[in-house]
Formats: C-alpha cells, sequence, structure tokens
C-alpha cells in the first residue's frame, strides 16, 4: 500500500495557498507551520537545493549565506499578501538554478552571487508558503514555526553534506554531492514542469 501512497505524494496538485487552521494552540499553531515547510516538495526541494549549493560553495557556506537567507524570509513574509498563486512556481525555479549550478559549474567562483541566492530563495519560499494571507490572519506562532523549520533544515541537511566532504575529503565526495544536486534539479523540473500544466482533465 505504501509503494502505491508514495507516488501520489510527490505529484503535485494545483498551486493554492496554504489553509492555515484558526483554532490551534500556540504549540499545534508551530507545529502546522513546521509543517507546511517540511511536507511540502515544493518548499522544501528548494531548500535542500540551497544546501547542498551552499555546502559545496565553501566549508562554511551555509553560516556565510544565513545573515542574506534570513532577509529574504522576513521579506518573503512581508510580501506573502502581496503575490499570486505564480509564486508557487518561484521556489521552483530558484532551486532548478541553484540545483543545475551545482552539478555542473564551480561554485566557489560564483562568490558574492551564493548569499544572493540563499536570499532570493528564502524569500520566494516564505511567499509560497504564506501566499495570499494577510498580516492579521496567520498568528505568530505558525510564522515562527515556517521559520524556524525552514532554517533548521536548510541548516541540517547543509551540515549533513559539509561533514561528508570533509570526511571524504576529495573529488569522490564532491562529485556525489553534485551528483546528488543533479538529481535534485531534475526532481525540481518535473515537479515544475507538473505545476505549470495544472491537474490533467
Amino acid at each position: 500500500m505504501k509503494r502505491l501512497v508514495l507516488p501520489l505524494i510527490l505529484v503535485p496538485g494545483a498551486a493554492n495557498a496554504h489553509a492555515f487552521s484558526t483554532g490551534a494552540d500556540a504549540y499545534g499553531a508551530f507545529l502546522e507551520g513546521a509543517g507546511v515547510i517540511l511536507g511540502y516538495p515544493a518548499l522544501i526541494l528548494p531548500l535542500a537545493t540551497l544546501a547542498v549549493a551552499l555546502a559545496l560553495w565553501k566549508t562554511e557556506g551555509m553560516v556565510a549565506a544565513w545573515p542574506a537567507f534570513l532577509i529574504g524570509q522576513v521579506i518573503g513574509m512581508a510580501l506573502a499578501p502581496l503575490v499570486g498563486i505564480w509564486i508557487a512556481l518561484v521556489p521552483l525555479a530558484f532551486g532548478l538554478v541553484l540545483g543545475a549550478l551545482s552539478a555542473i559549474a564551480p561554485l566557489e567562483r560564483l562568490g558574492p552571487a551564493m548569499p544572493v541566492f540563499a536570499g532570493l530563495t528564502g524569500a520566494a519560499v516564505m511567499a509560497a508558503a504564506l501566499e495570499g494571507h494577510s498580516f492579521t490572519e496567520i498568528g505568530v506562532a505558525i510564522r515562527l514555526g515556517l521559520f524556524v523549520a525552514a532554517n533548521i533544515a536548510t541548516a541540517a541537511l547543509a551540515g549533513v553534506v559539509r561533514v561528508i566532504l570533509e570526511r571524504w575529503d576529495g573529488q569522490v565526495a564532491r562529485i556525489g554531492a553534485r551528483i546528488a544536486a543533479s538529481w535534485l534539479a531534475a526532481i525540481l523540473v518535473l515537479y515544475l514542469a507538473f505545476a505549470v500544466a495544472g491537474p490533467a482533465a
């Protein structure tokens, strides 16, 4: 049964705004916000791609890009009430670009562009997660859940890649990380194609 359900979970549906509950307590609302980040492939996949890219960029890539990533998330939350359903495609596009760059380009040469990518990805993910919701409609606990989950997930994944690259120092580990980035890019291509095409009639 699980083998039948998993492919259905990964198939994107219509790009509708996330419906948040309003009656949950603070802890439940926090978990709900975190679940949006961790439970939606269109949000977690771009963050995973960013994590791989930052780890490939340099050893302290996540730390160096974190300020821009945080600022981008705040901007994304502020812009969320102003964007339309098209914002759902933007994190996928940023993830696809980052995945392709991580797979084929020497990221250490991109230098200043990496924090910019981190900021843009953070903004796109938060804007897509909160798309269409006003400032008063979504409580602080839900926003905190989104914020914490996005940061912990990205930092944890970047940390795992960093440990692998440091433990198995050499080209083999870097090639493996680049292959992982190419897989993420390929998944994002398919996901973006399904999202653009919309549900089958």
